[in-house]
């Protein structure tokens, strides 16, 4: 005669916790509200990328010397600013390329860096060799991108009434600047411009005539250009300053400009005031206009930087002349909607098709709730988690 007994299996830590919930219905409802309240909060707050944040802090510097050869911007504007630039800390990587009147030093920094830090550390050392940088070369610009990188948006900027210079300069002066300040763009790329430039045209044998060279004409315009404090006048009861201007607005007015006694601009050159000669042309519709690049930023967000410029250009478009037109011609932005949407279509009929399979081979629409709920509840918390980690 055997014994028999019982034998009492101890409940794993598993079923004890799945066990809690079915015999506190209260607390598990409690627990997938909290799960859909994080998560819904952290809908709001999570960043939407195309791809996760990869992008290195990246600076480029760029430089213009009108006229000097490509030896002579390696020589005296790369050289410099590539020795001014390597001590600046966090400093991965230096490339720099040098082309005719251009100079440009790309920067790469190490993921660690905050790239507005590192964006002040070049300016601070730029700042600190620009008296040995060449007098005729313009202030160098500190852009924090990829000046390799492609533009993310483009526009295109086009007028019934207004002239090719006329549009440049309203471009210039309203719409760059305005498109610049949005948040994440690192720089504004203008292609088709053509702005207003005074042309002297000279008589090579009518100045030869004269003992003159162009040397000579070249310091009488640049002398009659500029704008200069004189100095200023003293008296008992007042203190007037005095200013020399040399106001040339007409080609008239270079014509009279001296370039030696008796000798004016004039006698030896013919003077116009048009357009400049472009080295790009756009049409849009078959309309010329001008064609602007939004280049983002590293490490910025292009979603972000698409809301922004079409928030600015709806703001423009109210206060442009009239005729004139702006005008988004493309947006990496679309596609990145395009993907999001596309994945949240996946997601919503993933769940539908699970639930129906298991209802079909189920049949009970009791057994069926359970996963139907828990589904979007754990996608939904899914977030919360993403947002915590900084995904």
């Amino acid at each position: 005669m055997s014994d028999s007994g019982t034998h009492n299996n101890t409940p794993s830590g598993k079923q004890t916790f799945t066990a809690l919930f079915v015999r506190r219905p209260i607390l598990a409802l409690v627990f997938n509200t909290l799960m859909i309240v994080a998560g819904l909060a952290a809908y709001v707050g999570i960043e939407v990328r195309e791809l996760p944040d990869v992008d290195r802090p990246v600076v480029t510097v760029r430089t213009t010397f009108d006229g000097a050869s490509p030896q002579t911007i390696d020589q005296e504007v790369t050289k410099v600013i590539e020795g001014a630039s390597a001590r600046v800390s966090g400093l991965k990587s230096i490339s720099s390329t040098s082309q005719f009147g251009q100079s440009r030093v790309t920067l790469e920094f190490s993921d660690t860096v905050d790239l507005a830090v590192a964006a002040n550390d070049v300016r601070d050392a730029i700042g600190r060799i620009t008296d040995r940088l060449p007098d005729d070369a313009d202030a160098p610009q500190i852009v924090k991108a990829d000046s390799d990188s492609q533009p993310i948006m483009r526009l295109a900027v086009t007028s019934t009434k207004l002239n090719m210079d006329d549009l440049t300069l309203l471009v210039d002066n309203e719409v760059i600047d305005r498109l610049a300040s949005v948040d994440g763009v690192a720089d504004v790329e203008s292609y088709g411009d053509q702005e207003k430039v005074f042309r002297v045209d000279v008589d090579q044998s009518e100045l030869a005539s004269r003992g003159l060279t162009i040397g000579d004409l070249t310091n009488a315009l640049s002398n009659a250009a500029l704008d200069v404090p004189a100095g200023s006048l003293k008296s008992p009861t007042q203190n007037i300053v005095v200013r020399a201007t040399a106001s040339l607005q007409k080609p008239e007015d270079f014509a009279n400009v001296m370039l030696l006694d008796r000798v004016r601009l004039g006698d030896v050159a013919t003077v116009t005031l048009g357009p400049r000669d472009g080295q790009t042309a756009l049409r849009s519709n078959g309309v010329p206009g001008i064609g602007l690049g939004v280049i983002r930023q590293a490490q910025s967000n292009t979603l972000n930087i698409s809301n922004g410029i079409k928030a600015a250009v709806e703001q423009l478009s109210t206060t442009l002349p009239e005729g004139t037109k702006i005008a988004i011609t493309s947006d990496d932005a679309v596609f990145i909607q395009g993907a999001i949407h596309e994945v949240v279509l996946a997601l919503v009929l993933a769940a539908v098709i699970v639930t129906a399979v298991i209802y079909l081979f189920l049949r009970d629409w009791r057994a069926t709730i359970i996963p139907a709920v828990s589904m979007p509840v754990a996608l939904i918390g899914t977030l919360a988690a993403i947002y915590m980690v900084g995904f």
